[in-house]
């Protein structure tokens, strides 16, 4: 049986389906960058980065304007620059990040971006040493959503590919890159890429043990809110918990949702057990009950421990509309069980009161009227369901 099929008054049914009407930014907003919260997540940083790179290719176009750049190398950077940033843009809106390991792509656009950065040096002449600061704001870009593994392959290419075309600008045109100069800014590159690589591996260790602390913390809460709804020894659901189970489902029939019968059940004759061979095997019995009430009983009832060798259950109203109909399946199920591994010969029966739920009578009322009808089962000589 599942204890998970709960109806609550915030949940479901009570809740409004009035659908709300987009505004055209809205709907836009959704074009562009979808609904989904982590795609949304990523397609946005990475137009955050593009974003850089367009005002990169403005100035391109404003240094071969100046005569400081040539044309053909000029255009055709900046179309490496768009084609990489739109295609980006394509796989990610597309979905079909999705296929990798690593969603955001971060690497490659990182890897990208660096061999741009590279091409850029190469060719801006007079003003190439400007193009420094972009190597740092690609590579802190990425510290964040790096591991280690990932920014020791993207630091070690930025000092591969800048280092490879610094060699070669100072050896074909050492009158706008010369070698004293270049060794100087390879220096910068050698020493700050190498700090941000490492700054990156401490924060990705930092997220990994976050990560495994919250799912830590995440358990331990679910454990304690089990805790707080659990009966520990049958696993049910407690006292407190049913009475609120309770209330809800009175709120719920308030308002013509549902209907529900509430029983009782009392283990006939529980306390001879616990005298004849121990509490032990009490507990074993309780065990054996527990999980055989909710193996037979339907996924919509809700079965809680009400105290000692008692029990609860809520039963909503489904057709045929005989909740007896479950309980008596129960008695059924226990006749030849054996519910005791230290006792195999040992066998156990209940009596059980059921009442349907009034409208607008507490939930008091109703127990005790469920209760009553458990006396009178007992009355009549045990081992039956009893309506009222």
């Amino acid at each position: 049986m599942s204890e998970s099929s709960l109806l609550s008054p915030s949940q479901g049914p009570l809740r409004s389906a009035r659908p709300q009407a987009r505004l055209p930014g809205a709907r836009l907003g959704a074009l562009l960058v979808t609904n989904d919260p982590h795609q949304r997540i990523r397609i946005l940083r990475s137009m955050l980065s593009a974003l850089a790179f367009f005002i990169c290719v403005g100035l391109i176009f404003y240094a071969i304007r100046l005569g400081i750049m040539d044309p053909h190398e000029g255009r055709t950077l900046a179309a490496c620059i768009l084609v990489s940033n739109i295609g980006f843009y394509i796989v990610l809106r597309s979905g079909l990040n999705l296929r990798f390991a690593e969603p955001s792509l971060t690497l490659p656009q990182i890897l990208a971006a660096l061999t741009w950065i590279a091409g850029a040096y190469g060719t801006t002449n007079a003003a190439h040493g400007g193009t420094l600061m972009l190597v740092a704001l690609v590579l802190v870009f990425g510290v964040f959503n790096m591991d280690s593994r990932r920014a020791l392959v993207s630091g070690l290419y930025a000092v591969f590919a800048l280092g490879l075309v610094m060699a070669y600008k100072a050896w074909h045109d050492p009158g706008l890159y010369p070698a004293k100069i270049e060794w100087v800014y390879f220096a910068f590159v050698a020493t700050i890429v190498p700090m941000i690589t490492m700054l990156a591996a401490q924060l990705s260790s930092m997220r990994t043990r976050l990560k495994a602390q919250k799912a830590e913390l995440s358990e331990a809460l679910n454990r304690i809110q089990e805790m707080a709804i659990r009966d520990e020894l049958t696993g049910l659901f407690n006292r407190r918990h049913m009475l609120d189970v309770l209330t809800e489902h009175a709120a719920l029939n308030k308002r013509d949702m549902i209907n529900f019968s509430v029983a009782i059940l009392d283990l006939d004759f529980f306390k001879r057990v616990n005298d004849t061979h121990g509490h032990g095997v009490g507990d074993e019995v309780l065990r054996s009950f527990a999980t055989t009430a909710r193996a037979v009983l339907r996924e919509t009832d809700v079965i809680a421990r009400w105290g000692g060798e008692e029990f609860l259950v809520l039963m909503p109203e489904l057709p045929p509309r005989n909740p007896e109909q479950g309980l008596e399946r129960l008695r059924d199920a226990l006749a030849n069980l054996p519910v005791s591994a230290s006792v195999p010969e040992l066998r156990v029966t209940f009596s059980a009161g059921i009442t349907a739920y009034r409208p607008d009578e507490s939930r008091v009322e109703n127990i005790e009227r469920a209760d009553k009808a458990l006396y009178a089962a007992k009355a009549a000589g045990r081992n039956r369901v009893t309506i009222f």
